[in-house]
């Protein structure tokens, strides 16, 4: 009876600290000894169905996936838990959208397990949406959504976009087979403290193995972990290649222009070196055309 007891607490805790937060809960009523009442979920006497009891077409889990991987972000960030046993069995389907139920178990970010069981969460409700054939973000990537401060109401619309483009166009399967074991065992360091060896992991990022640093998220580190974070990382990269691509398209134009200027030159057979410099600035325009292109295929 005492250890009932001490869950009811822990759950009602837990309850009135995640609404408070807007996360979507049933509202807590009162706690008495062991026994805690609270909102009763459902229509006319009808309790609310699981989650997993759903009939769902891809559409409606789509729209519900969104919502929850933002509610996870919301445990979170917001009312700075991670519920810990976060599953289709543990959502409610009401009144077309998702209420969350069982936090008794839920811990805050200072304890042991909370990352460990953060990443179970996240795989839980990726596995859940992707049998609907949701373009779901990978474990790893939903992970680091969850965790990134850098995240704001004004970015996290276009973060969310971007991640969506990506999980269509299948750039994360590779991630999704090879890499989701290993990230679920990998050690995550909470602060820099914990981390082992921070200048071999600042030399691997320097060497482009970013994705061997699994804790700038979790930290709030910058992209080149030289400062603070800014702007989520996704959207970093993102705009690094529109970058790299418009400045390409900047020098294909300005050799573009370089050409014509010299056409004239080019009917007089004595100009030899202007013809040489035409050449020249021809094989100039084919580089950046390729180049054009190879950034082109790397977004895709």
């Amino acid at each position: 009876r005492k250890m009932v007891r001490m869950w009811a607490e822990k759950e009602m805790r837990n309850l009135i600290r995640l609404e408070t937060a807007g996360i979507p809960v049933p509202h807590p009523v009162i706690l008495r000894n062991h026994v805690l009442v609270m909102e009763f979920v459902g229509t006319d006497g009808w309790p609310a169905p699981l989650l997993k009891d759903v009939v769902l077409n891809e559409s409606k889990a789509r729209e519900l996936y969104l919502s929850a991987i933002k509610i996870v972000r919301a445990i979170y960030q917001k009312a700075f838990l991670v519920h810990a046993d976060l599953s289709e069995f543990n959502i409610l389907f009401a009144d077309g959208d998702l209420k969350i139920i069982d936090v008794s178990q839920s811990v805050e970010h200072d304890h042991p397990s909370a990352l460990e069981f953060l990443r179970k969460d996240c795989s839980n409700i990726t596995d859940f949406f992707k049998k609907f054939g949701v373009p779901v973000m990978s474990v790893k990537s939903l992970f680091n959504f969850v965790t990134d401060k850098s995240i704001t109401d004004e970015n996290i619309d276009e973060y969310l976009k971007t991640a969506e483009e990506i999980a269509i166009q299948g750039q994360e399967e590779v991630e999704d087979t090879v890499d989701a074991e290993v990230f679920k065992k990998a050690f995550i360091p909470r602060n820099l403290d914990d981390v082992p060896n921070f200048e071999r992991d600042l030399s691997k990022v320097n060497g482009g193995k970013d994705d061997e640093v699994l804790y700038r998220e979790v930290i709030g580190l910058s992209s080149d972990m030289r400062s603070a974070s800014t702007q989520p990382r996704l959207l970093e990269e993102v705009g690094g290649v529109e970058r790299t691509e418009d400045q390409c398209a900047e020098d294909d134009s300005a050799s573009d222009m370089d050409i014509d200027e010299n056409d004239d030159d080019n009917d007089n057979p004595d100009n030899n070196e202007d013809l040489h410099n035409s050449s020249h600035k021809k094989l100039s325009k084919e580089e950046n055309k390729d180049r054009k292109r190879q950034f082109k295929a790397a977004k895709a």
